[in-house]
């Protein structure tokens, strides 16, 4: 029988656009083979800097994310935001597992003809991966992805949510997220 061993430790993590700084929660999980830990990034809302910058132990899962359209309709992609954890993966890392996900009591707005279909996480290199945009506290396996199993961890990710505008209802349709969960499972 393997052994777990779990040790949280909490590490500063700054954001690209607008430089606010956050807190990334680091999980470590350690069994007689290999070690696996994780990262649990709260996306942080990228118009607010001095909140995170005068005050570094405030904690939230806010972010805003949004794509709006003028008139158009078909696949629409959000302005997406950064992730920087090159100061927070040790440089030799790699990932085990990406999860992504929107907890149940984020604000979710959307038009009336509109859906949020994936996040697209980018590490820069090819195209983005999609994962199922799911409004949960549980994430299952179709909030997780693997594709970018034994990539360098401590990159700088791009987040984006695509969404698609079936039919105008306003003229200015689309959607905005204020918040979500990503989760970087490295060794």
């Amino acid at each position: 029988m393997k052994k777990l061993i779990y040790a949280g430790l909490t590490a500063a993590m700054i954001l690209s656009i607008g430089n606010p700084a956050t807190f990334a929660t680091e999980n470590t999980l350690t069994d007689d083979t290999e070690e696996v830990k994780s990262i649990e990034v709260p996306l942080a809302d990228v118009l607010d800097t001095s909140l995170y910058a005068t005050n570094p132990s405030t904690t939230s899962i806010l972010s805003k994310d949004f794509a709006t359209s003028t008139g158009q309709t078909g696949k629409i992609k959000s302005i997406g935001q950064y992730i920087d954890l090159t100061k927070v993966i040790p440089d030799d890392a790699t990932v085990v597992s990406i999860t992504i996900y929107c907890p149940t009591n984020t604000t979710v707005t959307q038009s009336k003809y509109t859906s949020i279909d994936n996040y697209l996480i980018s590490n820069g290199s090819g195209s983005p991966i999609a994962v199922k945009f799911q409004k949960t506290d549980n994430p299952t396996s179709t909030s997780k992805t693997t594709a970018f199993k034994d990539k360098k961890a401590n990159i700088k990710w791009f987040v984006q949510l695509e969404g698609n505008i079936l039919m105008q209802h306003t003229g200015m349709d689309g959607f905005t997220v204020l918040g979500g969960k990503m989760i970087v499972e490295y060794k």
